[in-house]
């Protein structure tokens, strides 16, 4: 018997390239839409020209007849991409904030605040983690307030299905298979394969299959929908990369791997791996779980 628990999802927007990359991955991934709530966040970079900063408007609402014509029209693209596959009016609450710390902080702030499952970005949103990346966010505010895994959506290909669920022997696997299948669970067109690249470092691959299955399971994600697999490779990037093309996964999980006090901050915060991916992830989305 399905349960049926209701998932939001913070998806970004800026304008009509940006919001039709995150949007389309989930109108495309998800079939089953009743236990999904949906909010689509713009944060404006600069004063909308139709529109004084000073002028009222409402900030948080369902209708776009209430935000700056240049807002709006992001907005009722959004919108009408999700109604096209399925989604409901009242599914889509939409959200516009002039920006306060910077877009990334506010961001941050935001994902925090409606304590969302996942965070969804698109092409034109991805400075998000090119900040990260160049060291231009202070260590302390990532590491307490990314909390909700964040979603990379560069150019999705509706086509593929199903989840690459990465593991590389730490604890950090059952985290990711936790979220992998709390979004997973009732969604079941899509299988999830666990993938371990062995580079010989004598890991019970056993105990770590075991684990992240076992988590699975708790959701309801039968044996039928998992599937395990292993290559012995030095090249972590490029095996996953390979095996996500070669067999057109919808998405590549990870998690934020590689935290030491000894490494910069990319490794400190999310890990050599995930930046890695990220700069060469294109049709394949990337869920980084922190």
């Amino acid at each position: 018997m399905e349960t049926t628990t209701q998932k939001s999802l913070l998806i970004t927007v800026r304008d009509t390239i940006s919001c039709s990359q995150g949007v389309r991955f989930v109108g495309s991934f998800f079939k089953k839409h009743d236990d999904l709530m949906l909010t689509l966040f713009y944060v404006m970079p600069n004063p909308v020209s139709d529109q004084s900063m000073m002028d009222p408007w409402a900030e948080e609402n369902t209708s776009v007849s209430v935000f700056p014509s240049a807002i709006a029209k992001v907005f009722t693209l959004c919108t009408n991409v999700l109604l096209k596959k399925g989604f409901s009016e009242n599914q889509i609450h939409k959200i516009a904030r002039r920006k306060q710390s910077g877009t990334v902080q506010d961001i941050i702030s935001e994902g925090k605040r409606g304590l969302y499952d996942a965070v969804i970005l698109g092409k034109k949103s991805t400075s998000f983690l090119e900040n990260i990346f160049a060291g231009n966010m202070g260590h302390d505010i990532l590491e307490k307030e990314l909390a909700a895994p964040v979603w990379f959506c560069r150019d999705p290909d509706e086509t593929r299905k199903n989840v690459l669920l990465c593991l590389d022997g730490s604890s950090m696997g059952e985290k990711v298979a936790n979220h992998v299948g709390y979004i997973l669970q009732n969604e079941n067109h899509h299988s999830v394969t666990l993938f371990y690249v062995d580079k010989g470092q004598r890991v019970d691959q056993e105990k770590i299959f075991l684990d992240a299955t076992a988590v699975l399971k708790s959701y309801s994600i039968p044996d039928d929908r998992i599937n395990k697999s292993t290559v012995t490779s030095l090249r972590v990037t490029n095996t996953i990369l390979a095996k996500a093309e070669r067999e057109k996964f919808a998405v590549i999980a990870i998690g934020s791997i590689g935290r030491t006090a000894t490494k910069g901050i990319c490794d400190r915060i999310i890990g050599t791996k995930c930046k890695n991916i990220f700069n060469e992830i294109d049709k394949t989305a990337l869920w980084i779980v922190p």
